[in-house]
């Protein structure tokens, strides 16, 4: 008797983190047989995974780029003091009353002050969206192998069934129903293309 090898396939090594599993919703999580099969309730309980897969990718999004924040620290250089021409101020001075130094200072400090906290912030936000986007790349990488692995236990269950005598028609048929000709229309290639 033949052994399958499919159990092998990285598709049965995945499991969802501990983290995952005891998020709020995952304890609440209704199973199939309390809602009777019916299509409202059916739609309930696909509505509430949703929103569980959401908030875990929201918070492992979160987590990466608070991650990636620390390990490439923002830094804003100083900028040197602007130099002014010394025509210009032997004109000021000759035409107006000199203004108190110190406060003169402490107005220019305040400003230097918030441009700084301004291009900081706008360097953290960049960076975050830049973080975000490298996040989802890599999900998308991810999800993309796994895709393309499924594609090949689905392809090496079939090979076998059609080796033991399944009916070809019948296969067909369950093609048809599980959506699998819907998911070999999407090529990897062009899913990462779609991010370049």
């Amino acid at each position: 008797m033949e052994q399958s090898n499919l159990y092998k396939q990285p598709v049965y090594t995945y499991y969802p983190s501990a983290e995952m599993m005891m998020h709020p919703l995952a304890m609440k999580k209704p199973s199939l047989m309390q809602y009777n099969n019916k299509p409202e309730q059916i739609d309930q309980m696909v509505e509430q995974e949703l929103q569980l897969l959401k908030s875990h990718y929201a918070n492992e999004e979160q987590r990466y780029v608070d991650q990636m924040l620390i390990a490439n620290p923002i830094t804003v250089e100083r900028r040197p003091p602007a130099t002014r021409p010394e025509e210009t101020t032997e004109t000021t001075t000759t035409t107006t009353a000199t203004p108190n130094p110190a406060s003169s200072r402490d107005v220019q400090r305040q400003r230097a002050e918030s441009c700084r906290k301004s291009r900081y912030n706008n360097k953290i936000k960049k960076a975050k969206l830049r973080f975000r986007h490298k996040y989802a790349c890599n999900q998308l990488t991810e999800s993309t192998k796994l895709l393309s692995c499924m594609r090949d236990v689905i392809a090496q269950a079939e090979a076998q069934l059609l080796a033991r005598g399944f009916n070809r028609a019948a296969l067909e048929r369950m093609r048809h129903n599980f959506g699998v000709d819907r998911c070999g229309d999407v090529e990897p290639n062009s899913m990462m293309n779609m991010n370049h």
